[in-house]
């Protein structure tokens, strides 16, 4: 029900928030280079399924934790990394619901630590660390006077696993810029630099809404370094790079599902 009554309201949406549909109709139109009837209509698919993906957490919210169907592509590499005395870190998108998977990926082995966007209602806060905290996740604000710096480096000291979104760059972030989808985009390479500091693995996670019930993760490596001598930033580079060719596949595959509404080409 609460599908069919967005399917209504996702067009007003798209009528009335110009900014984030302009952002998602160049994304069709002018990267993957779709026609105009196309990328009008990937735009639509594109509102719909972020709707769904915000009701599909409040079904959660609500307690229906067996509401979804979860299919994981590199379950070893997970278990890897939670029976493994070391931290580590996930570099998350704003590709599919990342953050179900704090929902649905249960484990009791090694807390998971996300950052999280510190402007958030602090009632909807509560609420999610309640849950979450039950599924052996915390949150981390980013928070206006760098506390969560300090919050961030005792997390990955303690051989806890760190989650930071790497598709999104803020003032003062360090960033790169690489060739993505065939035109240049800036990304954070923060959560590389910890990862060299640290000397932990970094694993892509992609979680992506295959059906109305059905989620499907998708877990990658991609520290890999053919050569220890490499400099820090040699390493960062590898990895700022990998990051990108592993989100430029799975938008390749479900081009529909990239929640980043801004105009994120250069």
């Amino acid at each position: 029900l609460g599908y069919a009554i967005l399917a209504f309201v996702v067009v007003f949406y798209m009528i009335f928030n110009r900014k984030g549909f302009n952002a998602i109709w160049c994304y069709f139109r002018k990267i993957h280079g779709y026609g105009f009837i196309k990328s009008l209509t990937k735009t639509y698919m594109n509102h719909f399924l972020f709707g769904q993906t915000i009701l599909d957490k409040f079904a959660l919210f609500a307690g229906k934790e067996n509401a979804f169907k979860l299919t994981v592509v590199g379950q070893e590499l997970f278990d890897d990394i939670i029976n493994s005395p070391n931290g580590a870190i996930i570099a998350s998108s704003h590709v599919g619901n990342f953050e179900i998977s704090g929902y649905l990926l249960r484990q009791n082995k090694k807390r998971i630590n996300g950052i999280i966007f510190g402007d958030e209602s602090p009632v909807i806060q509560e609420y999610r660390n309640k849950i979450l905290g039950e599924n052996n996740v915390s949150l981390i604000p980013v928070a206006s006077d760098m506390s969560h710096i300090f919050k961030i480096n005792e997390v990955l000291t303690k051989g806890e696993i760190l989650s930071m979104p790497c598709d999104r760059v803020f003032t003062g972030n360090k960033i790169v810029t690489l060739d993505f989808m065939g035109k240049p985009a800036q990304f954070p390479t923060g959560a590389y630099h910890l990862a060299v500091k640290f000397n932990v693995p970094v694993l892509t996670l992609f979680v992506i809404k295959e059906s109305a019930k059905h989620y499907r993760i998708f877990l990658k490596r991609i520290d890999t370094y053919n050569n220890d001598s490499l400099s820090v930033k040699e390493k960062v580079d590898v990895l700022a790079r990998n990051f990108a060719a592993s989100l430029e596949s799975i938008l390749e595959k479900y081009p529909e599902q990239w929640y980043n509404f801004y105009k994120f080409w250069n």
